[in-house]
This record gives C-alpha cells, sequence and structure tokens, in this order.
C-alpha cells in the first residue's frame, strides 16, 4: 500500500523554506500531489496525517547528505569531485577560489534547516493531535529531536565558528514566523545539539512501544522507540567526541548498537529507489565516467596498507566487495591536477542503501575514548577489531599516545571513507596543514562560509 504525503508550505526564512514531505510504503518513498496548508496538520492532525508527515521526514532526512559527504570529502582531500563543463567544483572545493556562499556548494545548510524544521511541525502535530496518546506523543518526541540533533550535527561541522541557529521560528506563536535566532559559536552550537539527542533519549525511554507512523525499511532493527534509541545513543556518541566529553562518549556508546563481533556495516540505513518521485543512491556512478565523476585523491591508494580490503578488496560496486574504490581504465583529472586513477566505487546500483551511522565508527570512536582516557591497551584492541575485518594483521606500532592517535587517524582515513569525517577528524586535532595539495594555489578551509541568503537576512531583520 502506498501511503501518501501531506504538506508543502513556504515561509520566509530558510528555516521554513519550501516544505515537501515525502510519503512511502516500508519500502519506498513518493512524493504526493497533494498538499495541504501546514495549519491543516498542526491543528488537531488525524492519526493518518501523523503517519504521513512521520515517513516524510524519514524522506527529507537524507537531503543533503550528499553535499556532506563529498564536498567535505573534497575539502578533506579524500576526493575531487570533477565536472567537465564547471570548474567551480574543483576551484572552490580545493581552495584555488574562494567558496561562493550564495553558490553550488551551500545546499547542506538548507536542507539541514528544512530537516530540522519540517521535524518540528511533525512535533507540534503530534503534541495538538487528540488522535495520539500521551505516550505517542513522547516517542514522536523522541524521534523528532534525534532527526534534528543528527542533521544539524551535520551541519554546525560544515558551517564550523559560523555556527548555526539554535533557536527559529516558534510554530505556536503567531506572528513569530519570521523571528528566526542568532546564530551560535560552534560551541554553542554543540551544546544546543547534545540537548536535543537528551531529550530524545528521555522520551524515547518514557513513550510509547511503537511509532504511530510505519518506519522505511532501512530502520529494520530501529523501528521501535526502544531500538531507534540505540540510533540515539550513536548520535549522541558523535556529539560527545566532537564535544571532548570522553566519558558521555563511552556511556553514549555502552547505549547504542556498537558490536565487537558484528559486522562493520550494521547500522540504520537510507534507502534509494527507481519509484516515481523517490529519490535514487546520489552517490552511485558509472564506472570511468568522463563527464562528470567523484575521484580519488592521489595519495589515498598509494598511501594505503597493503592487503586492506576497503581498498584493494573487490570494488564494492560488484557484489559482496568490500573496496570503497577501483581502478579507472583512463586516469582523469581538472586542468592542473595530477592525473587520478582511481574513482570511487562505493554502491553495486543507483539504489543501494547508504548507512547513516556504521559499527565500524562506533568501534573507532570506542578506540578513541579509551586513547583518550590514556588506555592504550584497550584502544589498539578495539582497533584490531577494525583492522582485522579489513584483512590486515594486528597493529605492530608503538604503544604510545601520539602513535595510537596516528593509527586510529588513519583506521578513520580508510574505514569511514566518504561518509563526511576526514575533514573534520583533522581539524579537531590540528592537522588541517598536513592535508595534500594539488596544486600550488590550492589550500585547505576550515569551515563553510555563512549563507549568503541569511547574511542578507540578519542585514536586513537583524536577530535578538
Amino acid at each position: 500500500m502506498r501511503i501518501k504525503n501531506k504538506i508543502s508550505i513556504s515561509l520566509a526564512t530558510l528555516f521554513a523554506a519550501g516544505l515537501l514531505l515525502k510519503g512511502c510504503t516500508k519500502t519506498e518513498l513518493v512524493t504526493d500531489p497533494n498538499y495541504p496548508a501546514v495549519e491543516t496538520v498542526l491543528n488537531n492532525a488525524t492519526k493518518e496525517q501523523i503517519n504521513q508527515l512521520g515517513v516524510g521526514v524519514q524522506s527529507v532526512m537524507r537531503n543533503g547528505l550528499s553535499a556532506n559527504y563529498t564536498w567535505s570529502g573534497c575539502i578533506g582531500r579524500e576526493v575531487v569531485y570533477y565536472a567537465s563543463t564547471e570548474s567551480r567544483f574543483h576551484e572552490e572545493l580545493q581552495g584555488s577560489k574562494p567558496i561562493d556562499p550564495g553558490g553550488l556548494m551551500m545546499g547542506w545548510y538548507s536542507a539541514a534547516s528544512q530537516t530540522r524544521r519540517r521535524a518540528e511541525i511533525l512535533h507540534q502535530s503530534a503534541e495538538k493531535s487528540s488522535a495520539l496518546s500521551d505516550a505517542e506523543k513522547l516517542a514522536v518526541k523522541g524521534f523528532v529531536k534525534t532527526v534534528q540533533a543528527y542533521v544539524m550535527l551535520n551541519a554546525a561541522n560544515m558551517a564550523y565558528s559560523k555556527g548555526i541557529r539554535t533557536s527559529f521560528t516558534d510554530l505556536r506563536v503567531p506572528g513569530d514566523m519570521l523571528k528566526p535566532g542568532c546564530f551560535s559559536t560552534y560551541e554553542q552550537s554543540l551544546a544546543y545539539i547534545k540537548q536535543l539527542v537528551e531529550d530524545g533519549n528521555a522520551a524515547l525511554k518514557t513513550g510509547s512501544n511503537t511509532f504511530p507512523f510505519p518506519m522505511t525499511a532501512g530502520w529494520a532493527g530501529f523501528e521501535t522507540p526502544e531500538k531507534f534509541g540505540k540510533f540515539n545513543r550513536a548520535v549522541a556518541a558523535r556529539v560527545a567526541m566532537y564535544q571532548k566529553d570522553w566519558a558521555a562518549l563511552s556511556s553514549a556508546l555502552n547505549e547504542s548498537f556498537i558490536n565487537e563481533t558484528g559486522s562493520m556495516d550494521a547500522g540504520p540505513k537510507f534507502t534509494y529507489s527507481t519509484t516515481a518521485n523517490d529519490a535514487t543512491n546520489p552517490f552511485f556512478q558509472n564506472e570511468n565516467a568522463t563527464n562528470v565523476t567523484t575521484l580519488v585523491q592521489v595519495n589515498f591508494v598509494p598511501e594505503a596498507e597493503a592487503g586492506d580490503k576497503r581498498v584493494f578488496g573487490l570494488p564494492r560496486n560488484k557484489k559482496d566487495g568490500t573496496a570503497k574504490v577501483k581502478q579507472r581504465t583512463n586516469p582523469l583529472a581538472p586542468t592542473g591536477f595530477p592525473l587520478m586513477p582511481y574513482e570511487v566505487q562505493m554502491f553495486e546500483t543507483i539504489s543501494s542503501p547508504v548507512g547513516i551511522i556504521r559499527n565500524e565508527e562506533l568501534l573507532l570512536m570506542k578506540a578513541e575514548a579509551a586513547m583518550q582516557s590514556n588506555d592504550l591497551d584497550e584502544a589498539v584492541r578495539i582497533l584490531n577489531i577494525v583492522r582485522d575485518a579489513a584483512g590486515l594483521n594486528d597493529y605492530a606500532g608503538a604503544v604510545t599516545s601520539d602513535a595510537v592517535l596516528d593509527e586510529l587517524l588513519n583506521q578513520r582515513r580508510y574505514g569511514l571513507f566518504m561518509e563526511g569525517h576526514r575533514w573534520f577528524d583533522m581539524r579537531r586535532y590540528d592537522r588541517l596543514s598536513t592535508l595534500p595539495k594539488d596544486n600550488a594555489e590550492h589550500q585547505v578551509w576550515t569551515e563553510f562560509p555563512r549563507l549568503l541568503s541569511e547574511v542578507d537576512w540578519d542585514s536586513k531583520y537583524p536577530c535578538n
């Protein structure tokens, strides 16, 4: 059965710009051609409307993922995005020209902000609905706060010192639609995100046993509030890592879905399909494409450890493959770059799912928490689990803080390739200056600029 979608709304700020929610069955996401006004769901929404809004939020949660991973991957020197007719991708991201704050690279910001707002509409609709029990309303709140924390952490890491707005228009206050809050510092942004994820965790623990909307197929194993709470704790672990709160990181991991004997790929997934109006996998690309393709930065393969299946195994675009890159038949490069003989090949088909947070990441966070707590033997033990899964022998280097940190960052480099981590890892350990530059004119950016429309908005309507 196809579950139809709900609402579309146009508001004046990026946090409330064009609302288009997608609905789905348990396995597909589709768009409904009917767009009732937002008031129809904010005022005593029906169970069916809550059902559809919940599925819609799951759909839009995927938005901006490609920009997050690919643009940060370019700046973090994992990849070079090549477009034969558009030089701005490699010029701006690799640093020979400033990033245009009103240009091609800023879609991640509006995607996160709009998803946060759409999730808030679901939350407020549930709160005002007589069709839901108090326990169901808490389950919705837990889901919403977790989604908001996930997407806004992605945005905060891209913006860094530019920050995010940690308050935005209040749907419950008449006339407040055009009053977004001020931008916060990075540290304040992380504190806000931590509050979101902790509020979500509390609500999930006290709410109903099921969500009042269906969860899509990618959430198998996380489809109830209790099970979804393990994803919440994984997001909380990410937040704690960026806050350098190692005790909180360890605590969150213990309540997450981390599994030392499990698959590195275990975890919830974003699903895609070729169903009309659904999204296809944004990272899938045909082999040896010459017009638009994501190339692997020239240092990545030569600096990999011999035998690493994540690099030298059968490519993931082949069934049961493990390598995330594949050698091209024809090396390619933008003008002024060295020829790049490898391309990204992480997915078998255009409908392949994409992991949201994987067990491999959780294990690497556990190793980092141990290292930061000066338990180097424990850090090495966890790192060896990751190395073993990659086909590598146990770590044989020095067991010192510096050496184990180098190994940790190396495992994150190859284990979490093109998953939105490398740039941020090097920044939080003050190693951006060590990232390679393919051209003497290049530089490594610390952060993205603030979106031009936000600058213009604050210029006309100063926040308070």
